[in-house]
């Protein structure tokens, strides 16, 4: 699944500081003293904010954005990008809930990377610029306490379709232990659709293992192959690490193994991929554990030619909880999707509609307060998908009937729903 560019931040204009014994100067007196829109002055701090996070080497953007060289001679490319807001990729539509770590502008920072572009995109002076952000190559939280990864690289058949394959991975762990982070890295982007990761406490993925296959890992379409009891962590395009509130964690016992499954998708060449997670505990004494629901419609068959397509899945509200965090899946048809909550008798509250569905951009989205959904009401999630030829992301010319399905060319309406019981 998995990435593009990004970029941006705001710095107001600063103005000299008059006195309030000296009366107002003049407009075009005044204009003298305030500073220009140059790189080192305001743009390198909305790229820092906004951008840099995703553009840095060895990161998913195509590009950096570390300096001004950088920025300079993509300038018409990044006025275009902020100004059309196809960047920096924030997806959910402002709502009732807010999310952490939201990327999206505002006018005024729009505003202001489109003049200096404009302008010619000026340096300004360096010596004014902010102390460099600090990035790894390797994990962007910081070296894990835990890294969980295969001994060797998996070859996917080239020529081949989806390949689901799962890597059953011992944690060695002497203790019960609770994650508060977990980073995934995909060792090739380019192939890598989507990883999740389960938990296995009695080791049964270990036995999965066929002794004719020289590759390594197992088969493993759809589910892992075992009653798995918990989900550890996962990874699409767009994903950042997840790090979970605190006093909140997901739990993972002593002796576990894992079966981390990996949604390869062939590109023709030979490709080799060997992914990596990186799990970090938390000290914290008595976190809440974190659950995770996904609300699913799998019985649907989207027309071929049709090209506002609804299909719907419900789920009632038994328990006092939480939530946390929401992820919306869908595959290439996708268009829109939102999950609401629906009080008895009440009108429907959104947790999060995106209006622009884009496969390339998917994230877990962590609420800045969580949400408590509606005792004995229901969760609704509605998706709307384009199975015509005006989809330019359709796969199938003609076009041709597409139902639920793992491959990258079936279709999944999904949300995962992060949660704590009260």
């Amino acid at each position: 699944m998995l990435q593009r560019l990004g970029c941006c931040l705001l710095l107001a204009l600063l103005v000299a500081p008059l006195s309030a014994q000296t009366p107002p100067l003049p407009y075009r007196s005044r204009s003298a003293h305030v500073q220009p829109i140059t790189f080192s002055n305001q743009v390198v701090r909305i790229m820092q904010r906004r951008c840099q996070g995703c553009h840095h080497p060895g990161e998913v953007a195509p590009f950096s954005l570390i300096s001004y060289q950088d920025a300079a001679i993509r300038a018409p490319l990044i006025k275009n990008a902020v100004a059309t807001r196809y960047m920096p990729p924030w997806k959910p539509l402002p709502g009732a809930h807010e999310f952490v770590n939201e990327r999206r502008l505002t006018g005024e920072e729009i505003d202001l990377i489109v003049r200096w572009a404009d302008a010619g995109a000026p340096e300004g002076d360096p010596r004014r610029l902010p102390p460099p952000l600090e990035f790894s190559d390797q994990w962007s939280l910081g070296e894990p306490d835990l890294v969980l990864t295969i001994d060797r690289d998996y070859l996917p058949n080239q020529f081949g379709e989806d390949d689901y394959r799962c890597f059953s991975i011992p944690t060695n762990l002497l203790q019960d232990r609770k994650i508060g982070a977990v980073e995934i890295r995909p060792g090739n982007r380019r192939i890598v659709h989507h990883v999740i990761v389960f938990a296995d406490p009695t080791g049964a993925s270990a036995s999965l293992h066929q002794a004719n296959d020289p590759q390594p890992g197992y088969e493993c379409f759809g589910d892992p192959g075992f009653a798995a009891t918990g989900f550890v962590g996962g990874w699409a395009p767009g994903n950042r690490p997840q790090v979970l509130p605190d006093g909140v964690a997901v739990s993972i016992t002593a002796g576990s193994r894992v079966a981390m499954q990996v949604h390869y998708h062939p590109d023709g060449t030979l490709q080799s991929d060997r992914t990596k997670v990186g799990i970090h505990f938390t000290d914290h004494p008595s976190p809440k554990e974190l659950l995770v629901l996904p609300l699913v419609n799998m019985d649907f068959v989207i027309p071929a030619g049709a090209r506002n397509y609804e299909v719907v899945a419900r789920v009632p509200v038994i328990a006092q909880a939480k939530i946390y965090a929401v992820l919306p899946h869908m595959h290439l048809l996708g268009r829109t999707i939102r999950l609401e909550m629906i009080p008895p008798g009440a009108e429907a509250e959104t947790l999060i509609h995106i209006d622009d569905w884009d496969f390339e951009w998917q994230d877990t989205y962590f609420f800045k307060e969580p949400v408590r959904p509606p005792l004995l009401g229901q969760i609704k999630l509605t998706a709307t998908y384009d199975n015509s030829d005006d989809n330019p992301l359709n796969p199938n010319r003609p076009p041709k009937p597409v139902g639920w399905g793992e491959k990258t060319t079936d279709e999944m309406c999904l949300a995962f729903i992060g949660f704590v019981l009260e």
